[in-house]
């Protein structure tokens, strides 16, 4: 797992990338003090996985979401930011962030965080999953899941990644694909992050 850290305090690069090291599957191939610097070396390095900072001088992470969020070659991008402000984090999510953390989250959960994304499945913070308020189009149905949705949301919201679902179910990558599609659909939904959160907000999901 190749990772960019993009955060403007040095202290904290250095301390993300020591505990980062010390992990055989794990490999920190830069850093990034702001956003513009970081831009400039996503084509170089081609990580897989960027922790970017939401609030830094200069180009901050939303900038960078807006211009990278939805490439779907580029890496996957999980914020670590100190700002619990449900605002940010709605607005991560609809530029594609694949991951919201805080900063004070420990060892293990930053770990359990990288892991999932790069599964391809998303993850927020637990402190954070019921503030993503606002997603009307998923209040206003009465959707609930049975059968296989039900199923694939419970193993969404514990973190099992896209190929780990659709091998517990018997199904190919696509058709899980497919019906993940009409599952976001019911939720009002965009992405994994948005559905696992509006799905624990409804209490469809434990």
């Amino acid at each position: 797992m190749r990772v960019v850290i993009a955060d403007d305090h040095a202290i904290v690069r250095e301390g993300i990338r020591m505990m980062l090291n010390r992990e055989d599957a794990i490999e920190v191939i830069g850093e990034a003090a702001d956003g513009s610097e970081l831009l400039g070396m996503l084509d170089e390095l081609d990580p897989d996985i960027v922790l970017l900072d939401i609030r830094m001088e200069g180009m901050g992470g939303l900038e960078v979401l807006e211009r990278v969020g939805d490439d779907p070659d580029g890496p996957a991008i999980i914020v670590l930011t100190m700002h619990d402000d449900p605002t940010y984090l709605r607005r991560a999510v609809e530029l594609g962030a694949r991951g919201y953390l805080l900063k004070q989250a420990g060892r293990s959960e930053l770990l359990r965080a990288l892991r999932i994304v790069t599964e391809g499945g998303a993850y927020i913070d637990p402190q954070l999953a019921g503030d993503l308020v606002g997603l009307a189009a998923g209040e206003q149905t009465g959707w609930r899941p049975d059968g296989d949705d039900g199923e694939i949301l419970a193993m969404l919201g514990a973190g099992a990644g896209n190929h780990e679902v659709a091998e517990s179910l018997g199904w190919t990558d696509s058709q899980l694909k497919t019906r993940l599609r009409a599952i976001y659909e019911h939720l009002g939904a965009e992405s994994r992050l948005e559905a696992v959160a509006t799905a624990l907000r409804r209490g469809l999901i434990d």
